[in-house]
């Protein structure tokens, strides 16, 4: 497991760079060690930020056999309070006091706090859980994918073969930590005992990016977003003379703007990736090899070397649900700490809930969502083949719908075009399609786009 001790030249390794401060994998491991210190088993909920205390405090709940529960820091007072019910946490990690029966502040870490349940639920979990990860944000829901440690080690295991990391890599931590894909950044840095620099800047501050290029940075990971971002920005040579590898997942990026970045990272002699996943492949399912990233723009790529993909159509290729198996695939959900005792419900079988084809090359296409679905007068409607001619006008666009009606939302106040040019592609009647324009499209902590809220808002 990549993270326990593996002997004095791995673990003397800068690990950490925070600030002025740096630390190896053994001072960040002895942290984490030294605040659990007794302690074993049990649940520990902890309130994530982009800083030493949650890293050194994930570390030290997996090296003592305790299963972290990670959630936003940002979540309101009432949202991990549910959640620690919900599960019975032994342990809550948070940087801010609470005062919730049933628990006291035992010892603290720098800005974070220790707080222990005073009275042991004494439920089991599975031997095999190592971690929980919520699927909904800071929403309050609380369902978590459950997963091994073997689905944690196997996935991260085969990234960091084909982005062919080594210890002398660097990467920085653009994305939240409770962010299944941010934290699958930190845990190559863990595996290839590479370093990590920990920041709160993002990709819209001029800081972040003084920061990469005098750290050196030899990775960027980012959502479709902060590439939208990233476009415009002019960054020097030296920032690009250290930059060996870009890789962007979280969701899909118009293909026009994946062929920009291919063909500028080309140009650069750095990779560029596109790679797909989802939480419950811990997190990683596909990705587009850079050698071929020019001639399979749009896809998704081929399966990581651990796994299989198909669609569920006879032939396994044409359109269809998309199927994933491999040994990365999570155990199952969870909702309450009952939960936490079930084994592994998926042997190691995942249904997406993504349309997909495959070509003749192995390389599969993203179509449209299971879910994402309606009937606009008996008429079916693929609301992210709509979103995707709508992206093709304004890219900071979205779409949702309910009830027959398609809503389009978009930021550069040319909603009646807009609402032209898509109903000269679709087949449904014009009363079932609405334009609108906002200021700015809602975004979740993960760079997503929050569907849920535009339409409680809009719809």
């Amino acid at each position: 497991m990549f993270w326990l001790d593996r002997g004095t030249v791995e673990d003397s390794r800068t690990f950490l760079i925070d600030g002025e401060s740096s630390y190896t994998f053994a001072e960040v491991f002895n942290i984490g060690d030294r605040l659990f210190e007794g302690l074993s088993g049990g649940v520990a909920l902890i309130a994530c930020r982009k800083n030493l205390e949650t890293i050194a405090v994930y570390c030290g709940a997996l090296r003592a056999n305790i299963v972290p529960l990670l959630i936003d820091a940002d979540s309101s007072g009432d949202v991990i309070k549910e959640l620690a019910e919900s599960y019975e946490a032994e342990y809550v990690l948070l940087d801010r006091g609470i005062e919730w029966d049933g628990y006291r502040r035992v010892q603290s870490l720098r800005t974070i706090s220790l707080y222990l349940r005073s009275v042991k639920t004494g439920k089991q979990t599975d031997d095999a859980l190592a971690l929980l990860l919520p699927t909904s944000g800071s929403t309050g829901d609380p369902k978590c994918v459950r997963m091994s440690a073997q689905n944690i080690v196997s996935a991260t295991e085969s990234i960091t073969r084909y982005m062919k990391f080594s210890s002398d890599r660097v990467s920085i931590s653009s994305l939240p930590l409770h962010y299944t894909y941010g934290l699958s950044v930190l845990n190559c840095a863990l595996e290839s005992r590479s370093s990590f620099i920990v920041t709160n800047y993002s990709w819209v501050d001029r800081e972040f990016w003084q920061l990469a290029e005098e750290m050196g940075v030899t990775d960027l990971s980012g959502v479709p977003f902060m590439f939208e971002v990233f476009r415009r920005i002019r960054l020097s040579d030296k920032f690009f003379s250290s930059l060996k590898c870009v890789n962007q997942a979280g969701g899909r990026l118009n293909p026009k703007l994946t062929k920009y970045f291919v063909e500028l990272f080309r140009d650069k002699d750095v990779d560029y990736l596109t790679m797909y996943g989802q939480t419950e492949a811990s997190p990683r399912i596909s990705y587009v090899p850079a050698d071929a990233a020019e001639r399979k723009v749009g896809t998704i790529g081929i399966p990581i070397d651990i796994g299989v993909l198909k669609t569920d159509a006879a032939d396994g290729c044409s359109e269809g649900e998309l199927i994933y198996q491999g040994p990365n695939v999570c155990l199952g959900y969870a909702r309450k700490r009952e939960d936490l005792s079930l084994g592994d419900e998926n042997r190691g079988i995942l249904h997406t809930g993504d349309i997909g084809v495959i070509d003749e090359d192995g390389f599969a296409t993203i179509v449209g969502r299971k879910k994402r679905f309606v009937k606009v007068f008996g008429m079916s409607v693929n609301l992210d083949a709509v979103e995707s001619i709508s992206k093709h006008e304004v890219e900071q666009s979205a779409v949702v719908g309910r009830d027959d009606l398609v809503l389009i939302v978009e930021t550069e106040g040319r909603a009646k075009e807009l609402k032209e040019k898509v109903l000269s592609r679709v087949s449904f009647p014009s009363r079932g399609l609405k334009c609108i324009t906002i200021d700015e499209l809602p975004f979740k902590s993960s760079g997503k786009l929050d569907y849920q809220k535009i339409v409680s808002e809009h719809l």
